[in-house]
C-alpha cells in the first residue's frame, strides 16, 4: 500500500467537489489529509480514517464517512431489511427493495444506501437510474454497489486507525 499526504490545492479540489454534493464539513480546516492506494483503490484518509474514496476520477463519501454526517437527506437509497445481507455480501441494489429515494437522483449520482429502520448508510453505490425511472420501474437493478459495510474498504480502514 502506498500512503502519503496530499497537497493544498488537491485538497481544495475535493472539498469543492463535496460541497457540490452538501458534504462540505467533512474535512476540517486543519486536518491532516492523506492517500492510501491499494491495487485500483484509493482513498481519502482525514485525521488517518477513511472518509471518502475516489471512483472514475470523482470523489464521494465511503460508508465510514456517511456515518460521520448528522442526517441523509441527498443523494440516499433506503432498502427494506430483506435486501440488507445481500447489499452487505457485494449484491448491486434492486428496485423491488428500495422503500424510498431522494426525488433529485439523476443517472450516473453517487448514492448512500440506507437500512429503513436505523437509517444507518450500509453501502455507497451509483445510481442507475434517475428519480423519474425509480417513480415508473417497479423491478430492475437500480443502484451498482461500489462499497458496502464489510467489504476491503471498510476493512482498510480498520487497518488503518490501529
Amino acid at each position: 500500500m502506498k500512503r502519503y499526504f496530499i497537497r493544498k490545492d488537491k485538497v481544495n479540489e475535493i472539498r469543492k467537489q463535496l460541497k457540490e454534493l452538501g458534504y462540505e464539513n467533512i474535512i476540517p480546516k486543519k486536518a491532516k489529509v492523506e492517500v492510501a492506494e491499494m491495487d485500483d483503490l484509493k482513498l481519502i484518509l482525514i485525521e488517518r480514517e477513511p472518509l471518502i474514496l475516489e471512483h472514475d476520477k470523482r470523489y464521494f463519501l465511503t460508508v465510514k464517512g456517511a456515518l460521520k454526517l448528522k442526517e441523509i437527506n441527498k443523494n440516499f437509497v433506503v432498502v427494506d431489511r430483506g435486501a440488507i445481507p445481500h447489499i452487505i455480501n457485494g449484491a448491486d441494489i434492486m428496485r423491488p427493495g428500495v422503500v424510498d429515494y431522494d426525488k433529485n437522483i439523476k443517472k450516473g449520482d453517487f448514492v448512500i444506501v440506507v437500512d429503513e429502520n436505523h437509517k444507518k448508510p450500509i453501502a455507497i453505490g451509483i445510481s442507475l437510474w434517475s428519480a423519474e425511472e425509480f417513480d415508473k420501474n417497479e423491478r430492475g437493478k437500480c443502484v451498482k454497489n461500489i462499497h458496502y459495510v464489510g467489504d476491503k474498504i471498510w476493512k482498510l480502514g480498520e487497518q488503518l486507525k490501529q
